[in-house]
């Protein structure tokens, strides 16, 4: 009877067996095996500093490193005995290590996946449900002649010059570059009415590498009569004015509200409508024929400007194009109706409005070929970040501080209105956001690469070949793109989804769409629902998955960044690939969100984890050994935060058991 068993036992092994090879056989990737989180991590931080004329023609709020979505992709598609070596010599090489292959991103955003998919030889397919990241995309992938391009912008700011140059009124040896000016604010408490600033500096020159050279070491205003104060020390505490001392350091604007002068009673912005405040200009910065900036008060010729500017935006306001509609009442950042403004509109000065309308208005009616046409457009777009009235001043460094450069709508104390039209100085200026997209049809890329001898990362020159061009780069709910026609099969997925707690890009993108009546989304945003915040995420981030399951061919893993500190954000990733029936094959820690400035905070993730997975039936459970000790070692001497301490835990805590390996 046990003989008998056994035989059966034997045969149903043998007919399990037969049936297994006459499946084709997936196989382990390079990526599920081996993968140089460390080394690339620090080839990411080297690469900051870097700029790719690709991604340079418009702002994207969420881009992950161009080199860990190259690294990625061609770890993707390499067999796992494929060594490190190898491994750095395809990353170092221009030739089209995915050609034949077609890659998807169903949060394209940016499009920095499908930019280095391309680069690679792939052919690339991208999806987002927001028009921005549609009109950014498409321009990375498929950019216009530079040479021809800027043609057209010659021609477009030789119009604007003609028929607009009386807004930005001009010296003999001089010409405006940067309006400076604060809110003059009604004390809810008492209804006076008093300057708001956090301090008295205008400009200062502190000798850093990379600053705009002065004649003086600061420049302040007195905060009574405005008039400007030059200083030969930047270390002076006070200044005299008006009969009185001034502390050049202090302000009415102090721990995140006014400070009445007149009755001590704090508010806050919201309860000021700050954004809608009336504006006192101070000074005017000027770029002279001898090279240098000076500062000088604003002149009555400045101020009939104003008046003029006003009053011609009210005469030509409904025959240019605008911003159109209101600001949403229910989102996820208050800001910028919390400060008063309710409309797009609002956020733009009369003679910002003037500037920008013209021009979208001379391209839509003297630019025939529609890719020139949308390649200008994005121009404006651009420079719409850096003409608007809550751009700020970097002090220091004499640059202007654009919109959302802190990610999200800032009203800085000190705001600076740029002169658009400048020819050689400003930061986005018309002239210089046109450069930009020009300058994205480079082929030549300086970008870093791994020195395996020295175990450095090291400069390289890349000299990308002209790759094939997209199949379908459009809008669509990544979670009904079987529905597309036009996609067909694909055998790489590598992507960046949307964060559990994530900051709402699309409500920062509004402020560009406005412009070009694309408020409307192509479907609803990945999000948790309040009511029930992991199943509802991790439901519909499964949908996003099963749909890739749906197109997928070959035995290549899927792959996506994620990171976060709040455990239910892990959980719904878990959610999400039971959902699509994915098992985790592999994790990787990699440095990639290294923050600076504003976006320093303890708190702030600055790892993300790689998570590789595959469908489950092609896969049988596995042990997983991985653990936060080991990838804090591993890493050294990168140092890890306490939230990506916890980052790490609860990724490997989702991962545990959903963890298996390849057949």
């Amino acid at each position: 009877m046990t003989l008998d068993v056994a035989a059966g036992t034997q045969l149903r092994f043998a007919e399990y067996f037969t049936e297994l090879r006459s499946e084709p056989q997936a196989s382990p990737s390079l990526l599920e095996m081996w993968f140089p989180a460390r080394e690339l991590s620090q080839l990411i931080a080297k690469d900051r500093r870097v700029r790719d004329p690709a991604y340079a023609a418009h702002r994207w709020w969420a881009r992950r490193p161009p080199a860990l979505l190259r690294a990625l992709l061609i770890a993707s598609v390499l067999p796992s005995n494929v060594g490190a070596q190898e491994f750095w010599d395809k990353y170092s090489s221009e030739d089209h290590h995915l050609a034949g292959k077609t890659v998807y991103d169903p949060f394209m955003g940016g499009g920095s996946t499908l930019v280095e998919a391309q680069r690679l030889g792939a052919s690339v397919m991208g999806s987002d449900v927001d028009p921005m990241s549609v009109r950014i995309v498409k321009s990375e992938l498929a950019p216009v002649d530079g040479k021809r391009l800027r043609e057209y912008g010659k021609l477009l700011l030789d119009h604007l010059n003609s028929r607009l140059s009386w807004l930005y009124p001009s010296g003999p040896e001089a010409e405006p570059l940067h309006y400076f000016s604060i809110a003059e604010v009604q004390c809810p408490s008492c209804n006076s009415t008093g300057p708001l600033y956090r301090n008295l500096i205008l400009v200062r020159d502190p000798k850093k590498m990379g600053a705009v050279v002065r004649d003086h070491a600061v420049t302040v205003f007195c905060p009574l009569c405005s008039k400007l104060h030059d200083l030969e020390s930047i270390d002076r505490k006070e200044i005299q004015c008006c009969g009185k001392r001034f502390k050049i350091s202090q302000g009415t604007f102090r721990s995140g509200a006014y400070n009445c002068p007149s009755c001590g009673v704090a508010s806050t912005h919201r309860e000021l409508k700050t954004g809608a405040a009336s504006r006192r200009v101070l000074a005017v910065e000027e770029t002279q024929t001898n090279g240098r900036r000076r500062l000088r008060a604003p002149s009555s010729a400045d101020e009939a400007e104003q008046v003029k500017s006003t009053r011609q935006w009210s005469v030509q306001r409904h025959h240019l194009p605008h911003p159109d509609g209101e600001i949403r009442a229910t989102r996820s950042d208050e800001r910028p109706r919390s400060y008063g403004i309710d409309r797009y509109e609002d956020l733009f000065t009369p003679r910002q409005l003037l500037v920008l309308g013209h021009a979208l208005s001379w391209i839509r009616e003297n630019v025939q070929v529609e890719s020139f046409r949308r390649a200008l457009e994005l121009a404006v777009s651009n420079a719409l970040a850096t003409n608007n009235r809550l751009c700020g001043y970097a002090t220091d460094y004499g640059r202007l501080s654009a919109l959302f450069s802190v990610r999200g709508y800032s009203l800085p104390a000190l705001t600076v209105e740029l002169n658009p039209l400048h020819a050689t100085a400003g930061r986005g200026t018309i002239a210089a956001c046109i450069e930009r997209v020009a300058k994205s049809d480079t082929r030549k890329v300086r970008r870093h690469i791994w020195d395996t001898q020295i175990c450095q990362p090291v400069p390289n020159l890349f000299s990308f070949s002209e790759n094939p061009q997209p199949l379908w780069v459009g809008l669509k709910n990544a979670t009904s793109a079987s529905d597309i026609e036009a996609l067909e099969k694909i055998d790489v997925a590598i992507f960046d989804p949307p964060y559990f707690d994530f900051i709402a890009y699309d409500e920062l993108s509004e402020f560009h769409r406005a412009w070009f009546g694309e408020l409307d989304l192509a479907g609803d945003p990945l999000l948790p629902k309040r009511e029930d915040p992991v199943q509802s995420f991790g439901k519909q981030l499964g949908s996003c998955l099963s749909e890739m399951v749906k197109r997928a061919r070959g035995s290549n893993p899927f792959a996506f960044t994620y990171h976060s500190s709040n455990p239910d954000a892990w959980k719904a990733v878990g959610v999400a690939l039971d959902y699509a029936g994915l098992a985790v094959t592999k994790l990787w820690p990699i440095r990639s969100d290294e923050h600076m400035g504003h976006h320093s905070n303890p708190g702030n993730c600055e790892w993300d984890v790689v998570v590789v997975c595959r469908p489950k039936d092609a896969t049988i459970a596995e042990a997983l050994t991985d653990e936060v000790s080991i990838w804090v070692s591993e890493m050294k001497p990168l140092e890890v935060n306490d939230a990506d301490t916890q980052n790490f835990s609860f990724a490997i805590a989702m991962a545990r058991p959903r963890f298996a390996k390849v057949f």
